[in-house]
């Protein structure tokens, strides 16, 4: 649900201890749930919202070509990080964005949205930003039994009933390992959406790993990164 997306994404902020940030969105039904559940979090724990504003676009000066400088809040430089919620598109725009109003220094975290509509032969306009994802849909998929280079090979396991696909292989990777679970409730499943533990209360928690664009790839991120 976008609501775990939005707490886990709180979560990994308070972690690394920032407690400013600037969120940047996309008005949609799935990010307003995000944002919801990321505000609550985040404000539960002391963190802020310092600035808040849609995805900004970037024009150009018909006659000198150069980009025009788009109006941010005031309080942009505040923000000790930058919480994208929108598609790799319209995020290249907004980080074009924070460089003309001198934020290009803050790292930048994103929702799993920055993978839609990104243009393939350009996505070295997002190395850096790091950004939750599925295994599944970063090509990294450690679903047990199932390589990646089988995935990639299957039509029906991308586009966009991708994401359902993912859902509908942990529903059967779990029933399968029930009484796994019910003997060692602590062990992890290592699924298509994310790695899967089973609460005491019998409800089902997922974590999302996170990633980060390098060379217009997204790669595995590490513990030592922003």
């Amino acid at each position: 649900a976008p609501e775990r997306e939005g707490e886990l994404l709180a979560e990994h902020l308070l972690s690394k201890n920032i407690k400013q940030i600037a969120l940047f969105y996309q008005s949609d039904e799935s990010n307003a749930r995000i944002m919801a559940a990321f505000e609550k979090i985040y404000g539960q724990s002391g963190g802020q919202i310092v600035a808040k504003a849609r995805a900004p676009q970037v024009n150009k000066d018909e006659t000198t070509g150069l980009a025009i400088k788009p109006e941010l809040p005031s309080t942009l430089l505040e923000a000790k990080a930058v919480l994208l919620l929108m598609s790799g598109t319209a995020a290249k725009s907004t980080r074009a964005a924070l460089a003309l109003n001198g934020a290009n220094a803050l790292p930048i975290f994103a929702a799993s949205e920055i993978t839609n509509n990104a243009d393939k032969t350009s996505n070295a306009q997002l190395d850096g930003i790091m950004f939750l994802q599925m295994p599944w849909l970063s090509g990294q998929s450690n679903v047990q039994g199932i390589n990646v280079t089988q995935l990639k090979a299957l039509p029906s396991a991308r586009g966009g009933g991708s994401r359902l696909l993912a859902f509908g292989l942990d529903a059967w990777l779990i029933s399968t390992r029930l009484q796994m679970w019910l003997n060692s409730p602590n062990t992890p499943i290592n699924g298509a959406t994310g790695i899967l533990h089973l609460e005491p209360d019998g409800q089902i928690e997922r974590s999302m790993p996170w990633f980060v664009y390098q060379n217009g790839v997204p790669q595995a991120a590490n513990a030592s990164q922003p």
